[in-house]
């Protein structure tokens, strides 16, 4: 066991380097994949989120426009329930609203027949790193406007969601 036992010891370390250098390679792919994977689904999450948050708003009692038990008018907002709708989601914000909405800020900015903005809901995260916003189309009725037939704009809800 003099030379050929010495030559088969550094042989049996060198492939063990070998294998544990080819295992360290593995483990950091692992690790880098795992990673970039993690952050994709963080990323689906959040517009996830951002979708659910607006089809929640879209579908708000509070705003939606209905006449007594007739079924209510699709993707149309209340005007006169728009301008109240502030001091009853901020009087709820965290009691009621924040579990559904979580951080986020809901916005209504009607754009036809003038300028107007409705910030109905602003909890923003402290330390937020991204938001996702999302734009959904909305008709507005104005019962007040004309005389005798509600007048309708045409406005977008604006959602951004906070992760």
């Amino acid at each position: 066991m003099t030379r050929k036992g010495q030559m088969q010891i550094t042989e049996t370390i060198a492939i063990l380097f070998i294998f544990f250098i080819l295992l360290l390679f593995g483990l950091l792919f692992y690790f880098r994949y795992q990673q970039a994977a993690f952050l994709e689904k963080q990323e689906e999450a959040l517009g996830v989120r951002a979708m659910e948050t607006t089809l929640k708003t879209l579908f708000m009692p509070e705003l939606i426009c209905s006449r007594g038990e007739a079924e209510p008018e699709d993707n149309c907002f209340d005007v006169l329930k728009l301008n109240s709708a502030d001091a009853i989601l901020l009087k709820h914000l965290d009691d009621y609203y924040f579990e559904i909405f979580s951080y986020a800020t809901i916005s209504v900015r009607q754009v036809y027949p003038e300028q107007k903005e409705w910030i109905l809901y602003d909890k923003t995260k402290p330390d937020y790193t991204r938001k996702e916003p999302t734009f959904f189309v909305v008709t507005l009725r104005d019962e007040l406007a004309a005389q005798n037939q509600p007048q309708y704009g045409f406005g977008y809800v604006a959602v951004e969601v906070y992760s």
